[in-house]
């Protein structure tokens, strides 16, 4: 009898933790491309290539509490596939409340509003031709950016309200509780995130804003001179983008766009910056498995500079399955400045969704 009791002990202590993680989803994304890469110099170095894009592993779950509400948390990290090399929760980690009727709220690295509102829209998100700057730079390992410019990222130390949908309408909020030092006497940075979607039936459309101020150097998240993601280099140093972008699909056809403001304002002598980016997508399925695709970019002038540039991609999709796709896409980027490179991508590859 004792046996059989001692028994029975180690296999509920076994099994406890599976059950503690009875609501954990484990889910992720591997995505490999091969590719022939132009760096668009002259004269011009082309590459074969094998690389990873958005591929991410990460799980997430949620608890039933007392009175509708319930705990989330979300731990997610990239991946890249080609090589093995990971960084184990840099993509989200975040902890929540959720209801129903009072909405969400997140505490931790979370997907900003701005970015929420129209990562979607990219018909080419995690490929090539990626509107966030994945066509090779002039330098190994950078990327042209032709939107966002730094906004559409997952900051961390951030605090997040998603409200209830509203027939159709729902607001996203996030602040930033890391742009100081403990203790330090120094100016604090600053971000607020803003975003407002309408999706029903078949239309979605959204406007967000984000502003970001830097403080001192070392104070924090948004401390000026490298230490944040927006590349403000002066204590003051601001940059504010706004954006509206919507879809409207009908039967086979999806158009997809947006228009974007972004403005950088140098504290000392009120310098300011201001360049507009418009994109425009269509994609038309063939079949059930089946789609062609193709999008335009143009990054704007920035003012006082000659920077503004075109991108092009055509793209088709196979759907082997639910998860499994493989794809084909072409994409070319033409910068105006003089001397600037024009790189250009042919990639095929193959994505799995779990």
């Amino acid at each position: 009898m004792q046996k059989k009791i001692i028994a029975l002990a180690i296999a509920a202590a076994l099994t406890a933790p599976a059950l503690a993680f009875a609501e954990a989803t484990v889910y992720g994304q591997v995505n490999l491309a091969v590719e022939r890469m132009n760096d668009g110099n002259s004269p011009g170095t082309t590459s074969n290539q094998l690389n990873s894009y958005g591929s991410r592993f990460g799980a997430r779950g949620s608890e039933a509490l007392d009175g509708g509400m319930s705990a989330i948390w979300e731990l997610e990290g990239s991946l890249e596939a080609d090589t093995g090399a990971s960084n184990l929760f840099g993509r989200e980690a975040n902890l929540g409340l959720t209801s129903d009727s009072m909405g969400t709220v997140r505490f931790g690295r979370r997907a900003s509003p701005y970015k929420l509102a129209t990562r979607r829209l990219d018909m080419f998100g995690d490929t090539a031709a990626d509107t966030r700057g994945s066509v090779p730079g002039p330098t190994p390992g950078a990327g042209i950016t032709m939107m966002g410019n730094g906004h559409d990222i997952s900051p961390a130390n951030t605090i997040s309200y998603t409200s209830p949908s509203m027939s159709g309408f729902s607001v996203v909020a996030a602040t930033l509780f890391g742009a100081e030092s403990a203790g330090a006497a120094s100016t604090k940075g600053s971000l607020v995130s803003l975003a407002g979607m309408f999706e029903q039936g078949p239309i979605y459309a959204t406007v967000a804003y984000d502003t970001v101020k830097a403080g001192s150097s070392g104070s924090g998240d948004l401390g000026a001179g490298g230490g944040n993601t927006y590349n403000l280099a002066a204590v003051d140093n601001k940059a504010t983008a706004f954006k509206v972008g919507g879809s409207y699909t009908m039967d086979a056809f999806a158009v997809n766009a947006v228009v974007e403001r972004i403005k950088n304002t140098i504290a000392i002598g009120s310098v300011e910056s201001t360049g507009t980016n418009l994109y425009l997508a269509g994609k038309f399925n063939v079949s059930s498995t089946d789609a062609v695709k193709a999008a335009y970019t143009k990054r704007g002038n920035t003012t006082g500079a000659t920077n503004n540039a075109t991108q092009i991609a055509v793209g088709y999709d196979h759907g082997m399955s639910k998860n499994t796709m493989v794809y084909a896409l072409y994409t070319k980027v033409t910068q105006k400045a003089t001397g600037a490179a024009d790189p250009s991508v042919l990639s095929v590859g193959i994505k799995h969704s779990f």
